[in-house]
């Protein structure tokens, strides 16, 4: 079912087009064509829930649907749809799995070249004079830098759901009938950052003082993308979004931690109110289903 996503997105589209011409008449209520967007790139937990959730209760008969992985994009046309529920839990619930493990891959790695970099910035500066891992580290402080910069870097462009991704997903609900939504959930990042002896040291050093305070001390709060851009492009095909924010724990073996991902979180949950659209941070997946689906029936 994987293939390229412009390829996918005109065969779901053309597939709701003609489901709905030669299908049955819609019901008195209005049908909903909703994509549901899971952007995790580490924790599967409470996916089973979510899974359940949205089949058995925010899609029905006259529902179309869309879901689309780290990797993976799968449409549900309404024939779809009327097929045992059972089967298509089972089947998203093992796509989205394996889709998310497979993308956590590169995620984890960029976060381990991260804290190697944490940890020789502070063998440099702390009093042992050498790389806290015990390593010969022969770059200097000023390479480490820009070794850091560039993980950042690698780290945002893992990112799956961005304005390239959301506009197409977005042009397959132009000339359906009925709600158009999109469910936006994206897990929250952190990063490795030094310890907090060693930042004050940095501080301390004209040298390095300024590109340690912006990369270790903000959280990348500028907006990964024009958000009211987007929102506007969102209402042309009246198209409401949801912001789900998932707050799962993390740990470093640097024991320091800074959320990476107030830029996303700024720029959906804007998008979410310009567009009508709910807006949740949350552990668990299903409660940012559910408080979309209890904004529908308001």
């Amino acid at each position: 079912m994987r293939r390229t996503l412009n390829g996918l997105i005109l065969m779901v589209s053309l597939a709701w087009l003609a489901t709905g011409l030669s299908g049955p008449l819609p019901a008195a209520d209005s049908p909903r064509n909703l994509v549901v967007f899971f952007d995790l790139h580490e924790s599967t937990d409470g996916l089973e829930d979510a899974v359940e959730f949205i089949f058995n209760k925010m899609v029905g008969s006259n529902d179309q649907l869309i879901i689309r992985s780290p990797s993976g994009l799968y449409g549900f046309s309404r024939a779809k749809l009327a097929q045992p529920k059972a089967e298509l839990i089972a089947l998203m619930r093992d796509k989205l799995r394996n889709d998310i493990t497979k993308a956590a891959q590169g995620y984890k790695q960029v976060i381990s070249e991260l804290e190697i970099a944490v940890r020789n910035l502070e063998g440099f500066v702390l009093p042992s004079g050498v790389p806290s891992d015990g390593s010969n580290e022969t770059r200097d402080m000023s390479e480490l830098f820009n070794f850091y910069r560039q993980g950042l870097a690698n780290l945002n462009q893992l990112r799956k759901v961005n304005d390239a991704s959301l506009r197409q997903l977005a042009d397959a609900f132009r000339n359906q009938q009925g709600e158009n939504h999109i469910v936006v959930l994206f897990e929250r990042e952190y990063r490795p950052v030094p310890r907090r002896e060693a930042l004050n040291i940095l501080a301390d050093m004209p040298k390095f003082a300024f590109q340690a305070n912006e990369m270790f001390l903000t959280g990348g709060m500028k907006e990964p993308f024009a958000a009211g851009v987007l929102a506007e492009y969102f209402q042309q095909v009246a198209l409401t979004q949801h912001f789900v924010y998932i707050t799962a724990k993390k740990t470093s073996a640097t024991g320091n931690l800074l959320e990476n991902s107030g830029d996303i979180y700024s720029a959906f949950s804007k998008i979410a109110r310009e567009t009508g659209g709910s807006c949740l941070a949350t552990a668990e997946p299903v409660d940012g289903l559910k408080a979309v689906a209890k904004a529908w029936k308001k």
